[in-house]
């Protein structure tokens, strides 16, 4: 076993601030049919304003870190409205566990991921930017998941999508 040690931080002052630790953050798979039945997921571009400057043009699912006093559910849902204006109902979405593998991640998040079936067909969603962070997010759409690998995705988000697919098709 590695020796354990905290690793303090320090403000600009050089005053101790805390350890550094492991941020929680959590994504949302967002699944939604059309009227022919056809399976989409609602996927976001990355935008120039990402902390992720290589990542710039890529697709990916909604995500982002949990905030005080909510819960990875609520944040899931906040992230999720923030991005790109859809509202996910709590009675649809799954809990799709959780990843801890530091080196899964750069940053050696902690996330709880989650997924989603809308209730409606995806023509009765509008998209929007009102509450995106600066340049976080470009485009918005429905993929359909046919065509998700035509796509460049971040942060292994393909992945995810082709494993709650398959959770969603066992249910069928």
């Amino acid at each position: 076993m590695a020796e354990l040690k905290n690793q303090e931080c320090y403000d600009k002052d050089g005053k101790p601030i805390g350890w550094l630790s492991r941020s929680v953050a959590v994504v949302m798979a967002t699944f939604g049919v059309d009227k022919k039945g056809r399976l989409y997921i609602l996927a976001s571009q990355r935008g120039k304003g990402t902390p992720d400057p290589e990542l710039v043009g890529h697709w990916n699912l909604c995500c982002g870190y949990l905030d005080f006093n909510e819960s990875t559910l609520q944040a899931a849902q906040r992230e999720t409205f923030e991005e790109t204006g859809v509202k996910v109902p709590e009675v649809c979405i799954k809990d799709g566990g959780w990843n801890d593998d530091p080196k899964g991640d750069k940053r050696q998040n902690i996330t709880h991921r989650f997924y989603a079936m809308l209730p409606h067909d995806i023509d009765d969603y509008t998209f929007s930017h009102k509450n995106n962070e600066k340049d976080e997010v470009g485009e918005i759409k429905w993929i359909m998941i046919d065509d998700i690998d035509k796509y460049e995705w971040a942060f292994g988000h393909d992945e995810i999508i082709k494993k709650f697919y398959k959770e969603l098709v066992s249910f069928k």
